[in-house]
């Protein structure tokens, strides 16, 4: 994977570029990724909290994950995308939105997680391992 990873949001006014490979990849079920992206998951890429750096005016709406510690979801200020966020117990990463990438098509997902909460007409790769809850 070529880094620096680059991506935005909408209307171009919050970027952000990472410069370390992703830790992980996964696509989230459960219900607070649900609603705060509008679809049946939330596709992300966890990176170093070290490795992300950020450009321009955003906000983070804070919400109570499934397990438990409180995500700050950050969103663009402008045109509401949601970008990255960040969680009070996992300080050392950050998930970021995979639509979000300049280049979406080098995200591979690893795991789903969070299957319990699945809506029934989600269908999800059967060769990708699934999680009920955290595997973390």
């Amino acid at each position: 994977m070529k880094l620096p990873i680059t991506g935005g949001c909408l209307c171009g006014k919050v970027r952000y570029e990472i410069s370390a490979p992703p830790i992980d990849s996964v696509n989230c079920h459960c219900r607070t990724c649900q609603k705060s992206v509008g679809a049946a998951y939330l596709a992300f890429m966890l990176v170093p909290a070290s490795a992300l750096t950020i450009t321009g005016d955003y906000k983070e709406f804070a919400t109570l994950s499934a397990s438990g510690h409180t995500l700050y979801r950050g969103f663009c200020a402008e045109c509401g995308t949601s970008l990255f966020g960040r969680n009070s117990y996992f300080t050392h990463v950050r998930p970021v939105a995979a639509a979000t990438l300049d280049d979406p098509s080098i995200f591979q997902p690893k795991k789903n997680i969070w299957v319990a909460d699945a809506q029934p007409w989600d269908i999800m790769n059967p060769d990708l391992p699934s999680y009920a809850g955290s595997p973390w």
